[in-house]
């Protein structure tokens, strides 16, 4: 019998673009051991961020929500027209659920606190790529923000939608994903 040794999966390139230096290479010391994930690139200045995805064509580009000259949303909204195939996952300083829905709506694939145990980067960005929900939704969305903790122990009591937004003046789409476990991961 012969046994045949499959290739390696090739390794998701990933491109960083933070304006603070340090957090781009301690991400970068963080996932170069990873043979599963190569940094394609890294780059500090809002307007270089879309000739460089261009050149290097990473699968995924891993955003600072907010860098000087720069709206991330209205970024993702240009790389969208510019580059559809590349993921984006964004970084953000804060729990910003609202962020987040618009950011999910615009078909960012993940939301990463700058905070989150650097452990579950790498992780996170494999299911970010392919598209994958959280494991345990209810615990890791339970972290993200009192307003939205709020909201999840109303679901776990099997409150109405409509009445959790209600009592919380939270945004519908925020509730719903929340509760239905739409595609979006707090760290």
């Amino acid at each position: 019998m012969r046994w045949i040794k499959r290739a390696a999966p090739a390794p998701l390139r990933v491109v960083i673009a933070d304006d603070h230096m340090l957090l781009p290479e301690a991400v970068r010391v963080l996932l170069e051991p990873d043979p599963g994930i190569e940094i394609a690139g890294v780059v500090y200045e809002a307007g270089r961020i879309l000739a460089l995805v261009a050149e290097l064509e990473p699968d995924l580009l891993l955003l600072d929500s907010q860098m000087p000259g720069m709206d991330g949303l209205a970024f993702v909204d240009r790389l969208r027209v510019a580059q559809p195939t590349v993921g984006v996952v964004l970084l953000t300083e804060s729990p910003n659920p609202e962020l987040a829905s618009a950011a999910f709506e615009r078909g960012v694939k993940g939301v990463i606190l700058k905070g989150s145990d650097p452990a579950k980067l790498a992780p996170a960005l494999r299911a970010a790529i392919r598209g994958e929900k959280p494991r345990n939704e209810l615990r890791v969305a339970a972290r993200s923000a009192p307003r939205r903790e709020d909201a999840l122990v109303l679901a776990r009591r099997r409150a109405a939608r409509d009445g959790i937004a209600a009592r919380l003046d939270a945004l519908r789409a925020l509730v719903d994903r929340a509760i239905f476990g739409n595609d979006y991961d707090w760290l």
